[in-house]
């Protein structure tokens, strides 16, 4: 007869990605583009209609390359925590992941700056006491702040 022990049953308090505030500079990029493309069919600027619509043409799949990138990147950056630890995951064909049990951390470190640290998007860094850097870190992260306060509650809960 084998041992068998009680797993402690994991649930999602929070999973997440990069916030959109991140990638600011390039979504203002795509408007401007957008804006120049819709413009260009409002106002001739160009004799040549084969140059025109080439501009056109190069406007609009920069704007679509700048969304798939955007979308990529946040789609291969995730994060998670849950009642048992907290986790990142790296990658979308290869993949890395770290994760600290929430009973191991030793230190939460929170740093906000900038205008992107008034909306709330900040990096929350943990660590164990196995080491002198933080194992686990979201990066540009939405709501911080309430992030890094669900982890310290976590902790009290699991003691």
């Amino acid at each position: 007869m084998s041992d068998h022990h009680p797993i402690e049953s994991e649930q999602v308090m929070w999973s997440g990605s990069v916030s959109n505030w991140h990638y600011a500079g390039k979504w203002s990029v795509i408007v401007i583009m957008l804006a120049l493309l819709v413009g260009s069919f409002l106002q001739h600027w160009i004799e040549d209609r084969t140059v025109e619509w080439i501009i056109r043409g190069v406007l609009l799949l920069v704007a679509i390359f700048l969304i798939g990138w955007i979308r990529l990147d946040r789609a291969s950056r995730k994060y998670l925590v849950t009642n048992v630890r907290v986790s990142t995951e790296f990658g979308i064909v290869s993949k890395q992941s770290t994760e600290l049990r929430i009973q191991d951390i030793r230190s939460i470190n929170f740093n906000t700056s900038g205008i992107s640290g008034l909306v709330g998007i900040g990096r929350i860094e943990f660590a164990s006491a196995a080491s002198d850097d933080a194992e686990v870190v979201f990066w540009n992260t939405p709501n911080a702040e309430k992030i890094r306060d669900l982890v310290r509650s976590l902790q009290t809960t699991a003691t």
